[in-house]
């Protein structure tokens, strides 16, 4: 078995409500790393990962290479190909054994009894706990960075993160119209809510969740109903003009009585983004943001002119069958309409191979950011192959947008940062830009 598991026996709850005594007491070195009784000694490149959430955050921090297996939760684009080892409630025991990872990531969704099992296995077991607030984020990311990069580099890494995360949020609420009425000078806030289920399980205040709301500027609804029936009577009173729910959820609502009467059944404003994915605190967060900010708001949407385009649901991998069809349908229209793509080819080539905007060296846009230039970068990396933007080509510079700059930084050889500076721009909109 692993060195990295003979050391400590289990790790105490709360594992990311850290203290400055819970560091390593060699600050200027990375590595041994101690935290809430767990102490590991190099860099961890066997990493299981039995929470989806923190798939996410691990992902997003850059240390996608170390996941080594996943549970079959852990559904996110980046992990395709890992080896499952069951349900995160349920995993076979036999093949973590065989996979004997260097450490284990869980956290309060994952049953106490399959916790304390891997404990009593001195398997080394970091179950942490999800953010509440920015200031939790920037401890979980920093904690995370510390186990897997080190007491200095690891965490200034997760700070950043964090902290960019953050900024992102901020200036896509930045990005939203004002909502206060200029001629009554009075706030019109709309108003949302989430729906878990049909019975009326919701988002209330106290998750990161909620944080959603407020950084789309959307009035919670039910942000105060402490059970199903007082959520169920929050929406009733409230009127939301957009309810949010699971996948398979919509249909009940749209279906049922006591919801007959609220405006957003009325106008048919009932949208579903899969729970698993609006619960994970990676880069996800910023495109349930995205989904929600350009629901709220259509203006923003490049397709907002007239009336409002079908919304595309927000879904995780395993919620995405219906959207099978959808693309068939899609790939059928580009083929119907590749003569007149190929009639028109040279006059394309001479568009793409020009910058439609100028590119100054202070030229950047990173996630969160909205410009109208952003569409055309969307378009370009769309017409190269990298991303399908199922949401459609916006102003907004969400997961998708990072994720194709991303994968078009590593394939051209560029400094991989999801970032579109100078450089990145430049070589985009040149002729001597490689294909996905």
């Amino acid at each position: 078995m692993s060195k990295f598991k003979r050391l400590t026996a289990a790790v105490i709850a709360g594992l990311m409500i850290l203290s400055a005594g819970a560091c390593s007491e060699k600050k200027d070195e990375e590595y041994p790393v101690k935290m809430a009784g767990i102490e590991i000694t190099e860099k961890p490149s066997r990493v299981l990962c039995l929470s989806d959430s923190l798939a996410d955050v691990l992902i997003a921090s850059g240390y996608t290479d170390a996941i080594a297996a996943k549970t079959d939760e852990c559904d996110q684009e980046e992990l395709t190909g890992l080896p499952s080892v069951g349900s995160r409630n349920n995993p076979s025991f036999a093949r973590i054994q065989a996979l004997d990872p260097d450490i284990i990531f869980t956290d309060k969704t994952v049953n106490e009894d399959v916790v304390r099992k891997l404990e009593n296995n001195d398997y080394k077991v970091f179950n942490m706990i999800k953010a509440k607030n920015g200031k939790d984020l920037s401890v979980l990311y920093s904690g995370v960075g510390a186990i897997m990069e080190g007491n200095k580099t690891g965490r200034q890494n997760g700070a950043k993160k964090a902290s960019g995360l953050l900024q992102s949020f901020d200036a896509m609420e930045r990005a939203i119209p004002s909502s206060e009425d200029s001629e009554s000078g009075q706030s019109d806030t709309k108003i949302a809510c989430y729906l878990y289920d049909i019975n009326g399980k919701a988002v209330t205040n106290g998750t990161f969740t909620a944080k959603m709301f407020d950084y789309a500027k959307l009035s919670n609804a039910c942000s105060m109903s402490d059970t199903s029936m007082a959520a169920i009577q929050a929406i009733i009173l409230n009127d939301p003009e957009f309810i949010f729910c699971d996948v398979g959820v919509k249909d009940q609502i749209m279906q049922s009585e006591k919801f007959a009467e609220v405006t957003a059944v009325k106008k048919g404003k009932v949208y579903e983004i899969d729970s698993s994915q609006l619960e994970r605190q990676g880069d996800s967060m910023t495109e349930v943001l995205s989904f929600m900010i350009q629901t709220a708001y259509p203006e923003l949407r490049s397709d907002s002119a007239g009336e409002e385009s079908e919304t595309t649901e927000v879904s995780s991998e395993s919620s995405k069958k219906e959207e099978s069809s959808k693309k068939e349908e899609s790939s059928k229209k580009e083929e119907s309409s590749a003569e007149k793509q190929e009639s028109s080819k040279t006059s394309k080539t001479e568009d793409l191979t020009k910058p439609p905007f100028e590119i100054t060296e202070e030229t950047a846009f990173g996630t969160g950011q909205s410009d109208p230039k952003i569409k055309k970068i969307q378009q370009r990396l769309k017409d190269l192959g990298y991303g399908q933007f199922k949401d459609g080509i916006t102003a907004l510079y969400g997961e998708q947008t990072y994720n194709a700059v991303l994968a078009f930084q590593k394939k051209n050889g560029l400094e991989a940062d999801g970032m579109a500076g100078a450089q990145t721009l430049k070589l985009l909109f040149s002729d001597k830009a490689k294909k996905a």
